[in-house]
């Protein structure tokens, strides 16, 4: 059976966790995350810096998926990739291991996003993930403002509305493989 590598994508607090992580449940398909990696990083080396987390818990993110993909595993890849960078990364794994590309962007206007940001730090809950510096405003272009450029069917979800996960299940099960957005 040929997988599925269903990537989840946006600006930080679009809702692409929230999203990925019902998705994934109910899919029942594993959700590889960068974010998860990179707390498990902290927790295990304090000392390490953001610099330093970023990259390996991307590499970390991009191995796992392999793996779960290699072993015939449909899969949920979740996190604020970047763009021009992030794409070469991702169809390489899906043609490693003759997995199928869908796309799920995920937005909100920048204000929206600033408070949802905003209600993080000030949770603490994710110290080493939810930054009191980030400005939405000022990410640079490749910061996923806007859906990566894979050659796959594309969902856009506008997360100030209420999200119906079972039609966006139905999507995925859809698999529109021959519509590219």
């Amino acid at each position: 059976m040929t997988p599925i590598l269903l990537v989840v994508s946006g600006l930080p607090a679009s809702g692409k966790t929230w999203l990925g992580t019902q998705l994934a449940a109910q899919l029942r398909w594993p959700n590889v995350t960068k974010d998860d990696y990179k707390q498990l990083l902290h927790d295990g080396l304090p000392d390490l810096t953001n610099t330093q987390s970023g990259p390996l818990s991307f590499r970390l993110m991009y191995h796992v998926a392999g793996i779960t993909l290699a072993a015939g595993i449909n899969t949920v890849l979740e996190t604020h990739f970047h763009r021009g960078v992030s794409e070469g990364h991702i169809q390489a794994a899906a043609e490693a291991h003759g997995a199928r590309l869908l796309q799920i962007f995920c937005h909100a206007p920048t204000a929206e996003l600033a408070r949802r940001h905003a209600a993080r730090v000030a949770a603490g809950l994710r110290p080493y993930i939810d930054h009191a510096s980030l400005d939405h405003d000022d990410l640079p272009d490749h910061c996923c403002h806007t859906p990566l450029n894979l050659a796959a069917p594309l969902l856009r979800v506008d997360t100030t509305q209420p999200v119906d996960v079972a039609e966006i299940v139905t999507w995925v099960r859809s698999a529109p493989w021959s519509a590219v957005d």
